[in-house]
C-alpha cells in the first residue's frame, strides 16, 4: 500500500463543510471579520465569498479591471448559514458582490435582496455557454437570473493508479461496488454529495427507478440508503471523511485506494507525488456552481457600475487562468484564461493546464447529470436516510 508524508495547511478550502449548530452557526454569524465591515468606497470592491473563490494573488485581476478587491472569505457553504448572513445581518450593507453556493438566489431574491442581473455593462456575459449561464443554481424556476456562474466543477472520484488499473471513463461501481476495493473505499460525510453520486449510480444500475438524483422522493432516498448499508455491511467502506485534511490524509496514510474527494486534494496528493486520478465517469458527475450575486443596496449606493467590472473580471482571462491553475476549478467563461495565458506568456505548464482544464470540463459538462442541489424539495428525509446508513 502506498503511504505518502504530506503536510497539510489548515487553511485549505472548506467549500462544503456543513454547519451542525446553531451556536456553530452564531459563532460564524457573529464574527467581526464579517460583521464589522464596511461598505466599498472608491475603486475598492468588497466581496463575500466561499474561499474556493478566492485567488491567492489578485494583482493580475486587479489590474485587468482596474479595481481593488477586498475578499473576506466565507468558510461556510451550508445554504442556511449563507441565507442568515444576508437577510438577518443585513450584509449587503456591506458588501458589494457576494460570491457563493448556486441556488442560493432562488430563495434570496424573490425577497428583493438581490438584483436580477440581465448581462448589463458585462462584455463577456454573452461569452458564457447557455449550459451554465441557465444552469438551475443560477437562475429561478421562473427564469430570474439571479446569480452570474462564476466557478464550477463537475465532482467524481480520486483513485490510484497502481491499483485501479482500468480505462477511463470509469463506473461509479468502482466507488461503490468493486469486490478489489472492498474494505478500501472513503466516502465524504455528507449527504449533499455522496448521497447523490449514489443515487446517480442506483439510477444508472436501473434496478431502482429514480427520477432525479439530486431532488430525491422520500421512497427513492430510501432505495438509495438501503443500497448503501448493503455495500457498508459488505465491507466497501473503509472510513468516511468530513474536511480536506482528513480526505487527503487517508490516501496519504495508505487507507484507501479510492475516494470521492475533492479534486483539488487530488491536485495536492500530485504535486507530492503520489500516483492517483481524478475519475472521467460513465453514468455522470456531481456538478456544482459558485455564482455572484448583486446585493439590491449596491443599486441605492449607485455602484453598480464598479460591480459590473468586477463581474466582468470574474469573467475574464486573469481570473480564469489562475482559478485554473490554482485549483483545477474552470470559470463561467473558461477558454478567456487560455487567451489571456497565451498574451501574456504563462508558463507552459501553466497554458498546458488551463488547456486540460479546458477539456475536462467540456467533457464532463456535456453529461446530463447531475447538479448539486443544496434545498431538495424532501430534505429533512434525505438526511434521515443518510443518518440511518451512517449509523447501520
Amino acid at each position: 500500500m502506498t503511504r505518502l508524508s504530506v503536510t497539510i495547511s489548515r487553511a485549505a478550502p472548506t467549500r462544503r463543510r456543513i454547519l451542525k449548530t446553531s451556536a456553530a452557526l452564531a459563532g460564524l454569524i457573529a464574527a467581526p471579520a464579517i460583521i464589522g465591515r464596511a461598505a466599498a468606497q472608491g475603486d475598492t470592491v468588497r466581496i463575500l465569498g466561499l474561499a474556493t473563490a478566492q485567488l491567492d494573488d489578485w494583482s493580475a485581476f486587479e489590474k485587468e479591471t482596474g479595481l481593488k478587491v477586498d475578499f473576506t472569505p466565507y468558510g461556510g457553504a451550508d445554504p442556511g448559514a449563507d441565507r442568515q448572513e444576508i437577510i438577518a445581518n443585513s450584509a449587503g450593507d456591506r458588501y458589494d458582490l457576494f460570491i457563493m453556493g448556486g441556488g442560493l438566489g432562488n430563495d434570496v431574491g424573490p425577497l428583493g435582496l438581490f438584483i436580477p442581473l440581465t448581462g448589463e455593462d458585462i462584455p463577456s456575459w454573452s461569452s458564457v455557454p447557455d449550459y451554465v449561464m441557465k444552469s438551475p443554481l443560477a437562475r429561478g424556476p421562473d427564469g430570474t437570473q439571479w446569480g452570474m456562474p462564476v466557478v464550477m466543477n463537475a465532482d467524481s472520484f480520486g483513485y490510484l493508479v497502481d491499483e485501479i488499473n482500468e480505462k477511463e471513463p470509469l463506473s461509479w461501481s468502482v466507488l461503490f461496488e468493486n469486490d478489489k476495493a472492498v474494505g478500501r473505499v472513503g466516502l465524504e460525510n455528507e449527504w449533499a454529495t455522496t448521497f447523490t453520486q449514489a443515487a446517480l449510480y442506483v439510477k444508472a444500475k436501473g434496478e431502482t427507478p429514480i427520477n432525479d438524483p439530486s431532488n430525491m422522493s422520500p421512497e427513492e432516498a430510501k432505495a438509495v440508503a438501503d443500497f448503501l448499508i448493503a455495500r457498508k455491511r459488505a465491507g466497501q467502506f473503509r472510513a468516511m471523511w468530513t474536511t480536506w485534511e482528513e480526505s487527503i490524509d487517508l490516501f496519504a496514510r495508505g487507507e484507501v485506494i479510492i475516494c470521492n474527494v475533492w479534486e483539488p486534494a487530488v491536485r495536492e496528493l500530485q504535486r507530492k507525488g503520489l500516483k492517483i486520478r481524478y475519475a472521467y465517469t460513465r453514468e455522470g458527475y456531481f456538478k456544482w456552481l459558485q455564482a455572484a450575486y448583486v446585493p439590491s443596496q449596491v443599486k441605492k449606493r449607485g455602484s453598480y457600475p464598479m460591480v459590473a467590472k468586477a463581474l466582468e473580471g470574474f469573467l475574464g482571462g486573469a481570473y480564469a487562468a489562475r482559478m485554473a491553475v490554482l485549483r483545477g476549478y474552470a470559470t463561467a467563461n473558461a477558454k478567456a484564461g487560455l487567451q489571456y495565458a497565451k498574451e501574456n506568456s504563462l508558463p507552459t505548464q501553466d497554458i498546458e493546464a488551463i488547456e486540460a482544464n479546458i477539456s475536462k470540463i467540456q467533457q464532463k459538462f456535456s453529461v446530463p447529470l447531475v447538479w448539486a442541489n443544496g434545498a431538495p424539495s424532501h430534505r429533512q428525509a434525505l438526511e434521515a436516510e443518510f443518518d440511518r446508513f451512517r449509523s447501520a
